[in-house]
């Protein structure tokens, strides 16, 4: 992976994150979910805290802006410095995804959620798709530095 084809996709990430939650917003109601399948509905909430609602009863939203800039970033620059093709997309999932979740929270105030899995009366809480690419790109990371072709002997 070069680096243009690296930012396309750290680019395209918050840019289809921003438009699907400017979808959610214009077409769901806040905590009326919308079923599309048994285990999956789209269900409109906001999310004041960190990850799964954390720190979400905080006075300003500042904080949380601040320490997700920062950390934003230092990602970023990883992402520019390393030259490993599968670190870098990884990467740029991480920081495309906080991109989308930073821009939300900058403008509302809170991270717009609305992908809702749920089994058995039990829901994972509500994410969407700067959540997915986050995770996603933390997976990759983690398995581009498990192998063994990165893996430096001593």
């Amino acid at each position: 992976m070069n680096r243009l084809l690296g930012a396309t996709a750290l680019l395209a990430v918050p840019a289809l994150d921003l438009g699907t939650k400017a979808w959610a917003r214009s077409r769901l109601h806040e905590a009326q979910p919308l079923e599309l399948l048994p285990f999956f509905d789209l269900t409109l909430s906001f999310n004041r805290g960190v990850s799964f609602g954390l720190f979400g009863t905080a006075s300003s939203a500042w904080p949380v802006i601040v320490i997700t800039a920062a950390i934003t970033v230092a990602l970023a620059f990883w992402f520019w410095r390393t030259t490993r093709s599968g670190e870098q997309l990884a990467l740029a999932l991480i920081v495309g995804g906080a991109l989308g979740n930073l821009i939300d929270r900058v403008h509302r105030g809170a991270v717009t959620d609305f992908l809702d899995f749920h089994a058995a009366g039990w829901h994972w809480p509500a994410f969407n798709l700067a959540d997915t690419a986050i995770v996603c790109g933390a997976v990759l990371l983690l398995c581009h530095s498990l192998s063994p072709r990165n893996q430096t002997s001593t």
